[in-house]
């Protein structure tokens, strides 16, 4: 009897099939999901009729129906089959974008939509992760063969009832770039996958390490309590074999990860290729997006900071796409830059660390620092903007300006250059024409700043100060001697 072992085993690994070897001499069977309507999800082969009524298998022998449907099978397909899909209706790409994406500081306007048949590649990929244990995982990736744009695989595209007859549709060079991109991808999708099994071989190597070095570690101790040989010799061969232990221990437990492409597909997909014209107050841009008719899902546009596919991007004040992680916005508005503009754009307060974009933030004319609007203080006499560190209060008319113009004894240059007015000036007379003010005194001094007025009033014993704002309203009252001095 021919031996079909080799052939079929050949054939199974070429499909992506999984099979495990059984004490009996059968074989376990996984069968892939392009292949599980043909063969089942799950089945047990034997290649001797004895073998196959022991394990209870199916017998895959020259003329039984099993090895009919793999040759069948192997016979029709090679590393490359050709697929078409069909879709009833459209969908409005309005629905389809705003059911995919979101961009919360913009409005999104399709400019244009145009549906067709698109080619594009389905790569099934075989992933093995070895540390001290192997998992194997079987991925599929769905690319645009045009715009190398990734989609989701649905299951429908493994249906073997999909299959054409081979034609040339993507050339060799497409396929390669595609291939690349495929690759891409599928880092991308079993990246959660690498980190678990990476974090357990990490803890169980932490765990053996442990073991390791408390051995030797102990035997070292015992062997110089015990001095029953020569310490230093033996601490020589106990060390040696310690870190021997170590290297093993780091091997057993290092990551390796192994991907094998089992096949490709060439699938004729309805498409709707779309552009988009995304736009706010402070910048617009174009995208251009597509969707599947099978999916409905739009591709994700790249955030422009990271370089990661994003389903919420946010439109940058100098017209690029940012992500989530990579958005940065102003404190004090609704302006967003990202994270490769904001460095040039938004300035952290140098009091509250607030962010502030250039409409609300302000530069100290004395120590040079930036300020939010908060923490600026415009000074009324001479208009610099300065920081907390460079603000006085005058010690007359109790307000604040900038360290300039407030000398040393304490008064601000208003204060100082007061000049005598009229009792009758309209100024005194909104200062006094509250219930109980002074209204006979004779001298007068005012002084005006582009924010306040200064009036001190003189009496016989008491002097008068009144300081209003810029409405006529008094904000600060006092009475007192030698104000004016």
């Amino acid at each position: 009897m021919t031996d079909v072992r080799p052939f079929v085993q050949s054939y199974l690994e070429a499909i992506g099939a999984e099979a495990r070897p059984l004490p009996t001499g059968a074989l376990a069977v996984r069968w892939p999901p392009t292949h599980a309507a043909r063969f089942a999800s799950a089945a047990t082969i034997a290649f001797d009729p004895v073998v196959a009524e022991v394990a209870n298998a199916e017998l895959c022998v020259p003329g039984s129906d099993l090895l009919d449907r793999i040759l069948a099978d192997a016979s029709g397909r090679g590393l490359h089959c050709v697929a078409r899909v069909d879709a009833e209706g459209e969908h409005a790409p309005e629905d389809v974008l705003a059911a995919n994406l979101t961009f919360p500081n913009a409005r999104a306007e399709v400019l244009a939509a145009e549906r067709g048949v698109v080619p594009y590649l389905l790569f099934n990929f075989r992933v093995t992760l070895t540390t001290d244990e192997k998992v194997e995982l079987l991925r599929s990736v769905l690319l645009n063969a045009e715009t190398m744009q990734e989609h989701t695989a649905a299951d429908v595209f493994l249906q073997e009832s999909l299959t054409l007859p081979e034609e040339p549709i993507v050339s060799e060079a497409d396929l390669a770039g595609t291939y690349r991109a495929a690759c891409a991808a599928l880092e991308r999708a079993i990246q959660p996958n690498v980190e678990t099994v990476r974090a357990k071989a990490k803890a169980l190597l932490a765990e053996e390490l442990g073991r390791i070095r408390e051995f030797y570690d102990t035997s070292i101790r015992e062997l110089y309590e015990g001095r029953t040989q020569e310490p230093l010799e033996a601490e020589r061969v106990y060390r040696a074999e310690r870190d021997r232990r170590i290297e093993e221990a780091k091997r057993k437990y290092a990551l390796a990860a192994d991907a094998r492409l089992v096949n490709v597909r060439t699938i004729l997909i309805p498409t709707t290729t779309m552009r988009v014209r995304l736009a706010n107050g402070r910048a617009s841009m174009e995208i251009g997006l597509e969707f599947d008719a099978v999916n409905l899902e739009t591709n994700r546009p790249a955030c422009e900071a990271c370089g990661a596919p994003t389903g919420t991007a946010y439109l940058c004040a100098r017209g690029h796409l940012a992500c989530d992680a990579c958005d940065r916005g102003c404190a004090f508005c609704d302006y967003v830059a990202c994270a490769r503009c904001a460095p040039e754009v938004l300035s952290p307060c140098e009091t509250c660390v607030r962010a502030a974009c250039p409409d609300h933030s302000f530069t100290d004319e004395i120590g040079r620092k930036t300020y939010c609007g908060d923490h600026i203080h415009a000074c009324a006499i001479c208009g610099r903007m300065v920081g907390p560190s460079y603000v006085r209060a005058c010690a007359l008319c109790g307000q604040s300006y900038c360290a300039v113009d407030v000398e040393t004894s304490g008064r601000c240059t208003t204060c100082r250059t007061l000049a005598t007015i009229p009792a009758t000036h309209p100024d005194v007379a909104r200062a006094t024409a509250a219930k109980g003010e002074p209204r006979n005194l004779a001298r007068w001094l005012r002084g005006q700043n582009g924010k306040y007025t200064v009036l001190v009033g003189k009496g016989a014993v008491f002097q008068y100060l009144y300081v209003l704002d810029k409405r006529g309203d008094v904000v600060r009252r006092q009475k007192g001697v030698g104000l004016a001095a």
